[in-house]
């Protein structure tokens, strides 16, 4: 078991010389091997071995009986431990996620804890081959793609799986050979949910009624779709990187017209680059690749990320980006700055000698300027005559008609009443521009953010 162990571990590069793991260990019979062989392999892998032990409180006095347990265990072994806990019930509850989602966030989270305690370079966790056909089988059920079907790897970051090529029976088999006592937990020969379903009647019936090797061909079958996952992934991410027009911005077209497999696998890539990195389904491919055909400023909301269009392009934006800013209306400072949530306005009187075009500042006649000029959000009905324009028009067809991405509409105008003076980083109104005989120029420069 030893050396097999340490082949597979090779094999998958799980472990470096040198290197400190921390094995979780909850006291059932796959944790306590674990914890076991990776402690006689120490000296042969070069590694440190700890531990780790989460209490979920959901089996109450059971539940401490396992934590001591673990205890015993790790200090016979001369293995150090770092032990934690929290109320999974109550907080899957608030927090409106089932049991077993809940426990495996905040399983994984104390780990990443254990092993920062440690300064460990990887934590080890004791699924077998047994868990990968449960998993394979269970994603199936609940219609994933190859991504899903996969299943587990044997390293993934900092995750390993060093047990992976097991069978539960084997792992059993070494506990009772070596007479190494482990906990039961009791919960796991309940018929509730998915997984215990799968494990207590679907795999047994498999492998006696259909196929005794049922377990290792379906996680054969596995490896076989993660060899063909990663291919297609690579793929999709260089044909997304290809079709890249900015930040999370990428050509509608180019992405649309990639073979289905790698267009679905394109989308997942932006979205998890753009912050979402769970809960993605094919609910979500299907509606972005309908987004992708359609008319620009259609947008739909995902897990942590918003997809839009902007005329050729798909853009993503992280859920943080999607606030939209609160109108306000300021009077314009005509000799000093005018602060405002978008930027600022810096304005004084100059000179026609000191006359500069740029698209960030204004130039107005001071004898054309109206009463009452304020520095304001965009509003319906707001009208613009642009410099040396053939007449006014809506400030929104103007927008459209230059293609301004949405995100880059919400700048603040100058504005009297619904007549637009100066819209920043394109041009004044023509009803207040400088013209040869002016003598007196207002000079308005807007600094972004500020």
């Amino acid at each position: 078991m030893h050396r097999r162990t340490a082949e597979y571990a090779k094999q998958h590069e799980l472990l470096e010389a040198g290197s400190t793991v921390v094995a979780g260990v909850s006291g059932g019979a796959d944790s306590v091997a674990l914890l076991h062989i990776l402690k006689a392999l120490e000296e042969r892998l070069s590694i440190t071995v700890a531990a780790a032990h989460f209490n979920h409180r959901i089996r109450g006095e059971s539940a401490d009986a396992d934590e001591a347990f673990v205890k015993a265990l790790c200090e016979r072994l001369s293995v150090p431990l770092l032990c934690g806990g929290a109320d999974v019930p109550r907080i899957a509850k608030e927090d409106g996620k089932t049991l077993e989602q809940a426990a495996r966030d905040l399983r994984y989270a104390f780990l990443e804890e254990a092993r920062q305690h440690f300064g460990a370079a990887y934590i080890a966790v004791a699924h077998h081959m047994d868990d990968q056909a449960e998993t394979v089988l269970m994603h199936l059920v609940r219609g994933a793609g190859a991504a899903g079907l996969r299943g587990m790897q044997p390293k993934r970051g900092r995750i390993i799986r060093p047990l992976l090529f097991l069978r539960r029976q084997e792992i059993e088999a070494y506990l009772a050979e070596n007479s190494i006592p482990y906990r039961t937990d009791e919960t796991n020969l309940l018929r509730e949910g998915t997984r215990n379903r799968i494990r207590l009647d679907v795999m047994p019936y498999l492998s006696e009624h259909l196929n005794e090797h049922a377990a290792e061909n379906i996680t054969a079958a596995a490896a076989l779709l993660g060899e063909d996952e990663d291919y297609l992934c690579l793929r999709a991410e260089e044909a997304l990187l290809a079709a890249k027009q900015g930040e999370h911005t990428y050509d509608r077209q180019a992405i649309l017209s990639l073979p289905s497999p790698l267009r679905s696998r394109a989308l997942r890539h932006a979205l998890a680059l753009a912050g979402a990195k769970q809960d993605v389904e094919k609910k979500h491919i299907d509606a972005l690749t309908a987004l992708l055909s359609a008319e620009t400023g259609r947008s739909i909301s995902l897990p942590s990320v918003r997809a839009e269009t902007e005329y050729g392009c798909i853009r993503f934006l992280p859920a943080q980006e999607e606030a939209e800013t609160a109108a306000f209306s300021l009077p314009l400072i005509r000799n000093g700055e005018t602060k405002t949530p978008l930027g600022s306005f810096a304005a004084e009187e100059i000179t026609p000698a000191e006359f500069a075009p740029d698209p960030f500042t204004a130039h107005f006649d001071m004898e054309k300027l109206p009463e009452g000029i304020t520095v304001r959000t965009r509003q319906p009905g707001d009208r613009f005559f642009p410099l040396n324009a053939p007449g006014r028009r809506k400030l929104k067809e103007y927008l459209i008609d230059k293609k301004v991405p949405r995100r880059e509409r919400e700048v603040p105008i100058i504005a009297a009443g619904e007549e637009v003076l100066f819209l920043p980083g394109f041009t004044v109104s023509d009803t207040v521009k400088v013209e040869t005989g002016t003598e007196r120029i207002l000079r308005v420069r807007f600094i972004p953010g500020a």
